[in-house]
């Protein structure tokens, strides 16, 4: 956090305290490995190696997420599934993920395997017996490769899409789009970054993914445009029947020519920082510019940039999305072109 004042303070731009949320039973969201030989293991590697270690009673998982990863153990030993083993490429089960529903504390269930077998039918045969789950799909990754989900989907039980309230909204999301973890202080994020948008702005969200914070800022602006590359984030979104909200599937770079209909843009990068076309395209436009960054070094880095072309920082916010970690999710408002004395 030092870092990060330091930055701020030589802007000149006021910097809020750390925003910091629950530290045990935050995480709704877990990819963990699948390993072992007789009996299964679950959980996350050893730095640096593939060898997975046993986190039955986590502290920081929601405690749905503990107690299906009991259930699931006991269905693989039950069912004889085979795991996969990383020197031989052999085995069935790789990894599952865990995403838990709030309102209902269920879980969405999704079975990373190799290949589809029997003992994978009867595996999720037996785990939907099991109220716990809100769903069950299998994502098929055959590649020899550190990449935990491959591109193929395929619903096994219950609802396709699980709802996340957020600000009195329901947001659906299919387990291929991408959710933060701590969701209740991302609910903070959310509503202060609608806060820092304009009145009747013309906003256009980049790097969306299922578009809360463009749809929570709607009933505001004059519009709302979304692009995102994820499709399941698409599907998902699809799902609200918002067609007042235009979404836009594609790369980053793919925003260019939706720059002169918008006035606010509120970026969302993964860690390596905004698309360097888009950065420069940035540079010469006019307006209020929301930075949300989850790695602080490849902000310091568009954020020079940006300063450089006549954007003004005005303020920031900072939110420990992980606690137990230095961690922070940076979030900073620039303006350029507008009166900076009222904004």
């Amino acid at each position: 956090m030092g870092l990060i004042k330091e930055f701020f303070a030589e802007h000149e731009a006021p910097l809020e305290e750390l925003q910091i949320g629950a530290v045990t039973g935050w995480r709704t969201k877990a990819k963990l490995a699948v390993r072992g030989k007789v009996t299964p293991t679950i959980g996350l590697f050893r730095k640096g190696t593939h060898d997975v270690l046993p986190i039955p009673n986590c502290q920081i998982h929601h405690p749905s997420i503990n107690r299906a990863v009991a259930v699931v153990e006991q269905g693989i030993l039950q069912e004889n599934v085979s795991l996969y083993d990383e020197k031989t490429k052999q085995g069935v089960l790789r990894y599952i993920q865990c995403f838990v529903e709030l309102e209902t504390s269920k879980v969405q269930l999704v079975l990373i395997v190799q290949a589809k077998d029997s003992s994978i039918d009867r595996l999720c045969q037996e785990l939907q017996k099991n109220p716990l789950f809100h769903s069950i799909w299998l994502n098929i990754q055959a590649e020899a490769t550190n990449t935990i989900l491959g591109e193929s989907w395929l619903l096994v039980y219950g609802p396709p899409f699980l709802e996340q309230k957020l600000a009195g909204r329901s947001f659906p999301f299919h387990p291929g789009a991408f959710s933060q973890a701590h969701w209740t202080l991302f609910e903070k994020l959310a509503l202060d970054v609608v806060n820092m948008i304009p009145e009747k702005a013309k906003l256009l969200e980049i790097y969306a993914g299922v578009g809360i914070m463009g749809v929570l800022a709607a009933p505001k602006c004059t519009s709302v445009g979304l692009l995102e590359n994820n499709p399941f984030a698409h599907l998902s979104f699809k799902e609200m029947k918002l067609d007042s909200i235009a979404y836009h599937l594609g790369d980053a770079k793919e925003a260019l020519p939706l720059l002169a209909d918008a006035n606010c843009f509120l970026l969302d990068p993964p860690r390596k920082g905004v698309d360097p076309l888009l950065l420069n395209a940035l540079l010469w436009a006019t307006g209020t510019i929301i930075y949300v960054s989850c790695d602080f070094n490849s902000f310091i880095r568009d954020a020079e940039d940006l300063l450089e072309a006549g954007w003004i920082l005005k303020e920031g916010k900072g939110y420990l999305l992980f606690p137990g970690t230095n961690h922070v999710e940076t979030v900073a408002r620039f303006v350029k072109g507008v009166d900076a004395s009222k904004n």
